[in-house]
């Protein structure tokens, strides 16, 4: 056994340390702003950092949506208002986080009692979708309208999945043809639009040194 390194085993953990083992090693994430709408037409708004991209052809992403708290501890963990709206309307919005909204994407993360809109906590602006009920996020540099794909039952968590039926990018991150490519964004280019990613515990980060090295073998 290596004496320069702590040995594990999932079974020595109980679910909430390896929870917070995991939100803090596997960084940087990036984050989902997910906003839905109840039964009553209200809205909600969370960031989501255990997210990315399932499928490119269809486009599919995926977020894990926890118990509300984040009490993998509990045997009968409550859910939070995020999954309650996607399972009654099928519908969500992914959208960006930037830098010029970090704040009010912190504040949207509180607990609020069900039907209490972070919208109007964190001081967001709505704007109408055009496929799906629950509304975009005004200045998100990407917005990305979904219907309901599939929930997958991973325990205390649940793994959500949304078909995109519709994109709103700024004009300000949209950048066309290039190199060839039509459609093509640059997400670097203004400091208040690049996304912030989540690191552990109450630390996030910024994007501010990107280094690049071109593949021969594939696409860039």
């Amino acid at each position: 056994m290596d004496k320069n390194y702590v040995t594990l085993s999932p079974e020595q953990l109980e679910p909430s340390e390896m929870y917070f083992l995991l939100r803090d090693s596997i960084i940087p994430r990036p984050i989902a702003w997910i906003s839905t709408v109840n039964e009553e037409g209200k809205s909600n708004i969370a960031p989501f950092s255990f997210f990315n991209v399932c499928c490119p052809s269809p486009p599919i992403f995926g977020f894990s949506c926890g118990p509300r708290g984040d009490d993998h501890n509990n045997g009968t963990p409550q859910a939070k208002d995020t999954l309650i709206n996607i399972r009654t309307s099928k519908q969500f919005v992914v959208n960006l986080s930037p830098e010029g909204l970090f704040e009010q994407m912190v504040a949207s993360a509180q607990d609020l009692p069900f039907g209490q809109s972070e919208f109007d906590l964190a001081g967001l602006t709505e704007v109408a979708s055009s496929l799906v009920k629950p509304p975009r996020v005004r200045n998100s540099p990407i917005s990305y309208e979904c219907e309901l794909y599939d929930i997958l039952d991973l325990g205390a968590n649940k793994w959500v999945m949304g078909s995109v039926i519709k994109i709103h990018i700024d004009q300000r991150v949209y950048r066309g043809e290039r190199e060839g490519k039509r459609h093509r964004i640059d997400l670097l280019e203004d400091p208040q639009l690049r996304p912030i990613g989540r690191l552990g515990r109450a630390f996030y980060h910024r994007l501010t040194e990107v280094v690049t090295k071109l593949r021969k073998d594939g696409p860039n």
